[in-house]
Order: C-alpha cells, then structure tokens, then sequence
C-alpha cells in the first residue's frame, strides 16, 4: 500500500512538472576543526541543473549555490572554506537536482580524512496517514560513545519521536521533537544514558506526514576517532 501510494504521488509531481526533481539531504559540521567535503556525481545522460542549500542547526540558509553537471561528471565542494568560522555552522545539507546523483561525503578533523559516506536515496515522501519509522544503531559499551542528529530537510515543520533501547529491548530514553524548516536537534548519549555493557542497540525514529533524516556520530572507537553515518531511508 505505502509503495503505491508513493508511486502515484511521484507520477503525479511528474506529470505537473514535466520532469522528476530530485531531493537529498544529509549532516554536515564545520564547527572548531572540522570539514565537509561534497563530490556530487550525476548517473543520467542528460544534463542535470542543480542547487546546494547549507543550513544552520537553527535552519537559516548560510550558504547556496547552483550548477550543472553534464552525463557522468562530477563536481566537489568543501563546505569549510564556504561556512568555517559561522555561529551554529552544523545541520542539514540539502541538494535539488533534474537528474539522478551520487553525493559522496567525507568527514575530516584537522585536515585528516575520518569517515566516508555515500548517499544515493533520495529524502522519502511518506504517506501522511501513516506513521513510518527510520532506525540505527548506537553504543555506549567501553570508550564508545554515540551522538544522534535529527535533522528537517523540508522547507515545512515537522515533528518526530525518537525513543532508544537497550539491547535487551528495554525502553532507556523518548524524546519528542517539533522542528522547523530546516532545523537540527542532537542528543549525546552518554550525557543522557552513560556507559554499560548493555548500552547499545537501536535508535528508533517514529515519522508521521513528513519525513526526518537522521545522522550519528560515533566517537571513541579507533580509526580517525569519529564515525559519522547518514540514515535517509525508512524501514517500515
């Protein structure tokens, strides 16, 4: 039901605008010495007009830009030289195109690669007599820590639950959340939760009339020290 639903709703923004429209959205954070560096990638063989919109965490555009891309070219962006130094500089990236991209991501700290990042769904269009849900996975076990981000890539307020489990399936936090245009909310889990060899296990997001996206950011687990993970797409 919920795929027919979406099926109609796209033939029929198809049929309106003569064209698809394409819309992405996903996390950033230029704030003390960190970077985002963007490579948009066009799959179609037509060309592909484009726009980028950066948000504050409070949702006001900082920064935009428009371009092109032909078949199979690619474009980049540091998000750094365009928004590093900016009060509230973290949030929500979104991307309008006329065709299909691959937006690749990679997260830096000091210069040095930390986390990469590949998003090629689209933000979904729920149906709005239905809730739907989005997940992902933390943890609070040893020096590992989780951070999660909710994010509003609509130019309309929209509001999300987020309740987190342990992994015995024991209810351990619920926060609402009632976002405006292009806002962000994060909540660290070890200020909300601490450590255990218990603490790990889902992050639930429960949607109704228009969709959230959802990033994490995972810190005390080797590597460059910080994992970031975009979530677009709903499991149910």
């Amino acid at each position: 039901m919920r795929q027919v639903w979406v099926l109609g709703t796209l033939l029929v923004l198809v049929g309106v605008s003569g064209a698809a429209q394409y819309h992405y959205a996903f996390y950033y954070n230029t704030l003390g010495e960190r970077d985002l560096e963007i490579s948009l990638i066009s799959t179609v063989p037509d060309l592909s007009p484009y726009s980028i919109s950066v948000h504050d965490a409070y949702g006001r555009e900082i920064w935009t830009y428009s371009g092109e891309l032909g078949p199979g070219a690619a474009d980049v962006v540091s998000l750094r030289d365009r928004v590093g130094g900016i009060p509230y500089a973290w949030g929500v990236v979104t991307i309008d195109s006329s065709g299909r991209f691959l937006v690749g991501l990679e997260y830096s700290v000091r210069g040095v690669l930390v986390s990469t990042d590949t998003v090629t769904n689209e933000v979904p269009i729920l149906n709005p007599t239905e809730p739907f849900w989005l997940g992902a996975y933390y943890t609070q076990v040893g020096e590992a820590s989780t951070a999660y981000v909710v994010m509003n890539p609509w130019s309309e307020a929209v509001t999300c639950t987020v309740t987190v489990f342990s992994s015995l399936g024991k209810l351990l936090d619920e926060r609402s959340f009632s976002l405006a245009p292009f806002e962000s909310e994060d909540v660290g889990l070890t200020s909300a939760l601490g450590h255990g060899s218990l603490l790990w296990g889902l992050i639930n997001v429960r949607m109704e009339g228009r969709s959230v996206i959802l990033a994490l950011e995972y810190t005390g687990r080797g590597a460059g020290g910080l994992e970031v993970e975009n979530v677009t797409q709903y499991y149910y």
